[in-house]
């Protein structure tokens, strides 16, 4: 009894030691209603960017943000990060494979060829320079498919996020003229947005627009300045002098002659007035704005691509390498960042809508093959007695290759074959005069070949071995060949003879070998 109740205690100790351990679940102790740092009136949430907040968080401040597109060299760096990533092929993959995860995945992979998704994903990029964009999705039904129709991007002046429940994530509402101030809610499984660098876990997100703001300033206003300067040295200004004496009238009679000559500045001074200029004590070339401007341009391209301005060096290759590898970081990191968006909202609110199979998309991400170095490579391996297969080289070379047709060698005419005791065969033409022949046990050249599976050139080679056994001596063998080759080409000619006295050498070495060792047995015996 005493031991049940111990246990009992050790149960119970156990449980509340396990409870105390657990954590607290779907709750959040720092939400943003406990920030102490941050004013909130109804739960509308503000944007953590200083700049947007310096100048008032009204409803225009992203407009500082998309008016920065009319510099050339920023809306040159954001096409060039937006292009490279639409640009690449995108796939969708089942999250559970199979037969119908793989119909599933192509359902959704047609859906969002009808709603044009690079088109998509291009204007949801804006998002790197303004924080957060949003997008409406406009749904239809097709094809016994709930799928959109469009998806619209909508300007970010018109919504603001909510948090009234410290547990919950901030809430998308659409301001209206109705409600100006906290904005009105929203349908579920409407809205898409895309956040970037959402820093604090600010909804607004925070966008390129906070570095770029400043080099985009100081450029305009030096390429003001040098337009000053290039006009008020690029041409003269018209100075006009009247005596002291002079009646308004003529005074403008002469201010209107000097406006004609000039469409900027005009100098009008009496009769004896002197106008000096101090001139600055800078001699040569007056480069400064152009400094200015220049720096400016590459402190923006360094933002947007993360990369310095390029300058000519010694290592022009590897900068070239390195430049590539940061490109591809930045165009991998950005699909990965919209694919998570979209997988998370499109994506996941289209397979359940349908009932299908929950899908993934992302974009295809790989630095392109160095060709030349791929074929030396497969040179080298195939050095090892290796082959790559035809669907190998297709994928990597592309399509339209064949396999080269085997060369076939030169097929040459097959004499006569003269009979063992060297008279020729019936039906055959007179041969040459014989002696008892001189056998060949075994002929390596004409085993060979039939090994390798060369049929023509094995009888070929069967038949010199032949007219070699016949034939009683050297001369008699050339002449035989002569008779039977010499309608064929020198090159050819010369092959064939070579072939022929190889095969009579190797006869003589293997009689030889013979009749040494049947004397090394008689003398043994």
């Amino acid at each position: 009894m005493a031991t049940s109740s111990l246990e009992t205690r050790r149960q119970t100790k156990a449980a509340s030691a396990a409870a105390q351990s657990s954590p607290e679940l779907n709750t959040e102790v720092a939400n943003r209603l406990r920030d102490p740092f941050e004013t909130l009136f109804n739960g509308v949430l503000r944007t953590n960017d200083p700049l947007l907040l310096e100048r008032g968080n009204s409803g225009n401040a992203h407009e500082l943000y998309r008016d920065l597109k009319r510099d050339g060299k920023v809306f040159s760096g954001l096409q060039k990060r937006k292009l490279a990533l639409i640009s690449r092929p995108y796939q969708v993959d089942p999250v559970d494979d199979g037969a119908q995860g793989q119909a599933d995945a192509a359902v959704v992979h047609d859906m969002l060829k009808r709603i044009m998704f690079d088109k998509v994903c291009s204007e949801l990029l804006d998002a790197l320079i303004t924080g957060f964009v949003p997008a409406e999705i406009v749904w239809t039904e097709r094809d016994n498919l709930i799928t959109p129709e469009r998806i619209v991007k909508r300007a970010q002046r018109r919504f603001v996020y909510v948090q009234t429940d410290p547990n919950l994530a901030p809430e998308l509402r659409l301001l209206t003229a109705q409600n100006m101030l906290s904005g009105e809610q929203l349908p579920p499984k409407k809205f898409i947005v895309h956040r970037f660098n959402p820093e604090d876990d600010n909804p607004y997100g925070t966008g390129l627009g906070l570095q770029l703001y400043w080099p985009v300033f100081f450029k305009r206003k030096g390429i003001v300045s040098w337009n000053k300067l290039n006009d008020r040295f690029g041409s003269p200004t018209p100075w006009g002098k009247h005596p002291n004496g002079a009646s308004n009238k003529e005074k403008g009679t002469l201010f209107s002659a000097l406006q004609a000559m000039s469409n900027d500045g005009v100098l009008m001074t009496p009769e004896g007035v002197q106008i000096e200029l101090l001139e600055s004590k800078i001699s040569g070339t007056i480069s400064t704005q152009h400094e200015l401007c220049a720096y400016m341009d590459g402190w923006i391209q360094e933002v947007i691509l993360s990369q310095e301005p390029g300058k000519a060096t010694g290592a022009t290759a590897a900068s070239a390498n390195e430049r590539e590898d940061v490109r591809l970081d930045l165009v991998q990191a950005d699909a990965d960042l919209l694919s998570d968006t979209l997988n998370s909202t499109l994506i996941k609110w289209f397979c359940e809508l349908n009932g299908l199979t929950p899908c993934l998309v992302s974009r295809i991400i790989k630095k392109p093959e160095d060709l030349l170095a791929a074929s030396q490579t497969d040179v080298n391996v195939a050095s090892l007695g290796f082959k790559p297969s035809l669907d190998s080289v297709r994928e990597k070379y592309g399509t339209g290759w064949e396999l080269a047709p085997t060369p076939v060698p030169s097929v040459l005419p097959v004499p006569p074959v003269p009979s063992a005791s060297g008279v020729p065969a019936a039906g055959q033409s007179a041969s040459f005069a014989e002696t008892s022949p001189v056998a060949i046990p075994t002929n390596p050249i004409a085993d060979n070949m039939a090994s390798a599976g060369n049929a023509v050139l094995a009888n070929w080679m069967s038949t010199i071995a032949a007219m070699v056994n016949a034939a009683p001596s050297p001369t008699a063998l050339s002449d035989r060949l002569l008779a039977a080759y010499g309608d064929l080409p020198t090159e050819q000619l010369q092959q064939i003879m070579a072939l022929a006295f190889a095969a009579a050498e190797l006869a003589g070495l293997d009689a030889v070998t013979t009749e040494s060792n049947q004397t090394s047995k008689a003398e043994a015996s």
